[in-house]
This record gives C-alpha cells, structure tokens and sequence, in this order.
C-alpha cells in the first residue's frame, strides 16, 4: 500500500512528459562527438560509454576524461534544432491545454490578467529550464560514473590541452562547465516562454515549437554560409581582424548563441555579463508580448 502510494505521488508530482524531456536530453547529449576516439571515426559518447572499458579509456588521453565529454556535452549538429523542442514542450502542451480546452476563463477569473500571463511565463521559464538542466546532470553522473576522471591522466598545466583550454585549476574548470549548463538552460527558458508566446500566435503547441527547430535549423545553415564568405573575404587573404559589423551579424544567427557562454567575451571583447543583460531585455519582451495578447483576448 505504501510504494503504491509513493508511485501515485510520483506520479503526480513529476508527469511523463517532464521524464520524456529530461530523457530526451540525457540522450541529445549522448549523442555529442566522443573527442578520444582512437580511430578517428564519426564516434560518439553514448557509443564510447558502452562499448569501451576504463583501461582502454584511460590509455587514450586526456580527450577521454569525464571533463573532456562532459564539456562536449553540446557538440552534437542536431543540438541546437531538439533543444527548443525538448525545452518547450512541458509547458506548450500544458499552456496550449488550458488556452485552447476551455479552462481560461475558469482560471482568468480567479485573478487578473497581469498576474495570469507572469504566472505562464515564470513557469515555462523554469520548466524549460529545470527540464534541461536536469538531463544534462543526469548526463553528468553517468559520464563520472564511467569515464576516467582527469586528474588520474596526471598532466601539467602547460602540456595539458584541458587546462589550457578551461583552466588550470578545478576550480576554474568547474566554473567554466557550471556557466555552461547554466547558459544552456537560459536558452531553454527563453524557448520556452518564446514558445508558449507564439502558441497564442500559431493557435496550435506543435507549430509553436515547430517553428523554433526550423529558425535554429535555417540559422545553422545560414551561418555556415555566412562563415564561408568571411572565409573568402577576410581570412584567406590574411586579415584576422574581423569588422565589427561582420561580428553583429553573426549575432542575429540564433544558432551561434548556442556557444556564447564561452565565444562571446572572445567575439566582442566584453564580458558575459553583456550578454545577460540581452537575455534579461529579450525575456521582459517576450514578457509584455504575452500579456498584450492575454488582454486583448476578448473571446
């Protein structure tokens, strides 16, 4: 009686659809590029953790670290696309349930409108972000559990490409793959609210969150392109030093966001903090967005 207890709390507590998504991201980051792969192949880390052992692991370098797949955790192509998908769909279904199912005006009348629009946006913020972040945690322990830990490779500093690259201290490469995840699931909220904005818009969840994968999907392609022509314009004929011009349209690629946690300093040469600060004002204008339409509902 007491464990069918405990399953029905569980239950109601954490639906399937918040297991699905937070399933759904443990496996998009297994599916990043395994960076030791000792033949060179397209291998990746879902791949490494199964079929190699910790000896074999261990003999292949400091790229197979529990910090070196931990850190690629996002270097899979199709990241970018799934993550809305996985990061809106919690709150779109629930959002799209009640604003289309008849219960809006049950709920509307209990409180006023302002107030029902900031409860809907505080919770598909944190919803998109606790969905994310816990799969990626979850990602974490099984990496620890089974992949060499890097201070047994026993490197210096200086002949160490992980500390070159995130620190040479713990400390510091913590924090860098702390601002990571937590960068990672900013993005996941801003989805998230974006998605059950444009789910007023689009009249329907699925085209919500639809339309996010194509924009990053579009965006990824586009940049790649973009990428080539300053290739052809600036670096092949030697000059590094990009216009500033240049530097802002690849901000408009939503898709490049995906790795500002850690490029944006080095693109604009200011700090992380900056871009806080966009994602702050980006969040308060998705915010009044949606309340403007939850007012001007009328029927």
């Amino acid at each position: 009686m007491k464990v069918k207890k405990m399953k029905e709390r569980w239950a109601m507590h954490i639906p399937w659809k918040y297991l699905l998504c937070v399933l759904g991201m443990v496996l998009l980051c297994g599916f990043s590029g395994f960076q030791g792969s000792p033949v060179g192949t397209d291998e990746v880390s879902i791949y490494a953790w199964l079929h190699y052992s910790r000896q074999e692991l261990l003999q292949m370098g400091e790229l197979a670290s529990d910090y070196s797949v931990m850190s690629c955790f996002t270097g899979m192509q199709w990241f970018v696309v799934i993550l809305p998908v996985l990061a809106a769909f919690p709150a779109v279904t629930d959002f799209a349930g009640q604003w289309f199912g008849g219960y809006y005006y049950p709920s509307i009348s209990r409180t006023t409108r302002r107030k029902y629009a900031a409860r809907w946006m505080m919770k598909a913020a944190w919803q998109g972000f606790a969905c994310v972040v816990a799969g990626i945690l979850i990602y974490f322990v099984l990496v620890y559990l089974k992949f060499p830990h890097y201070r047994e490779f026993g490197l210096e500093a200086d002949s160490s490409m992980i500390a070159m690259a995130y620190g040479a201290t713990a400390g510091k490469r913590l924090l860098v793959l702390a601002l990571k995840v937590f960068h990672i699931g900013l993005l996941a909220a801003v989805f998230s609210m974006g998605s059950v904005a444009l789910t007023v818009v689009c009249k329907e969840g699925f085209f919500a969150i639809s339309s996010l994968a194509l924009v990053e999907y579009f965006s990824q392609k586009l940049s790649s392109a973009y990428e080539g022509l300053m290739i052809v314009r600036y670096y092949n004929k030697g000059l590094e030093d990009v216009p500033l011009s240049c530097k802002l349209v690849r901000f408009l690629f939503p898709s490049n966001h995906l790795y500002y946690d850690q490029s944006f300093s080095y693109e604009y040469g200011v700090g992380y903090w900056l871009y806080l600060i966009f994602a702050g004002l980006l969040i308060a204008g998705i915010c009044l967005w949606f309340y403007k339409m939850v007012k001007g509902r009328n029927g």
